[in-house]
């Protein structure tokens, strides 16, 4: 009866014990303080061109004002730790002014959740982590060289480069979804040892090439279009009537990059379809070519379609 008593009693103490333990296990957890390159999603508001182009500061809710606060743009950037920005890079980056340290600083998702225009340069390196940049489903995420009656007179730079350059390390992973590509030399520049998927996406009107990998990067493109490549009329100072394509390719890939292409279109290119000019393989799936002007082997292009 005594030792019967004794393990009785002496079941509390255990229960107690092992409680204080894992509450003491939770709270250890709850103390550790995340890393400043978090994976954390931001959010990048639409804009307009009501008034005048280059506006950021509006009528609370309305033209892209995601969060009603009538701040738009570069206006949205800067404004407060609420990770929501106004252009895409301001998103990509690491946040400054107010938003220090609230931006996806080369690591995680950005979201554009409003319709608009972004005529800005890209540059996505993952330095931190994998990038994924992308559209909510119903905006138009339009990123365009082209910004009519821009005040800062950037249309001609702009037409002069790439729209999104990534440049990212081997084990990093970037992915493009939903996005407009517009109006650029090349629409995407996929250097390195990049990897990058491209899903959804159209790429139109780049006066050079729709999209280009190089170096030993590796592409994906899937349920994509890409179209009217090399036939950019007005390409610099809005010329009427002018056509100058550099190659006018739908996709490239050289050096030793290599990569599928699979249920895309690829229409109306001054060049072929897809271009390998080196290097590694190229596989393609449900592609569909039409309207592309060169056919046969030119210059060292190894076309996939004409």
């Amino acid at each position: 009866m005594k030792n019967t008593l004794n393990r009785a009693r002496s079941f509390p103490v255990r229960k107690l014990w092992l409680t204080t333990l894992a509450l003491g296990l939770f709270a250890a957890a709850l103390s550790i303080t995340p890393s400043g390159s978090a994976n954390h999603p931001v959010l990048v508001e639409g804009n307009c061109d009501s008034p005048v182009p280059g506006t950021t500061i509006v009528t609370a809710g309305t033209c892209g004002d995601f969060d009603g606060d009538g701040r738009i743009g570069t206006a949205e950037d800067t404004d407060g730790a609420d990770r929501i920005f106004g252009t895409i890079g301001a998103a990509i980056g690491p946040g400054t002014g107010a938003a220090a340290g609230t931006g996806a600083n080369q690591n995680g998702r950005v979201i554009i959740v409003k319709s608009g225009r972004f005529s800005e340069v890209l540059l996505i390196t993952g330095a931190n982590g994998n990038v994924q940049l992308e559209a909510a489903p119903g905006v138009e995420a339009n990123i365009d060289a082209v910004l009519q009656g821009d005040p800062a007179g950037g249309n001609n730079a702009r037409q002069s480069s790439s729209g999104i350059i990534v440049e990212a390390p081997a084990d990093r992973r970037v992915t493009l979804r939903n996005l407009t590509i517009r109006n650029w030399v090349t629409g995407v520049e996929v250097r390195g040892d990049s990897h990058v998927f491209i899903d959804n996406c159209r790429i139109d009107n780049n006066v050079g090439t729709g999209i280009i990998a190089t170096g030993n990067s590796r592409l994906t493109v899937d349920h994509s279009q890409i179209t009217a490549t090399g036939y950019r009329v007005g390409t610099l100072g809005d010329a009427p009537r002018t056509v100058t394509p550099a190659n006018g390719n739908g996709i490239e890939f050289q050096m030793n990059s290599s990569g599928v292409v699979a249920n895309t279109s690829i229409t109306g290119s001054f060049g072929v379809g897809i271009a390998r000019f080196t290097g590694g393989s190229v596989n393609i799936f449900h592609v569909v070519f039409s309207d592309n002007r060169v056919a046969g082997t030119s210059g060292g292009v190894t076309p996939i379609s004409f």
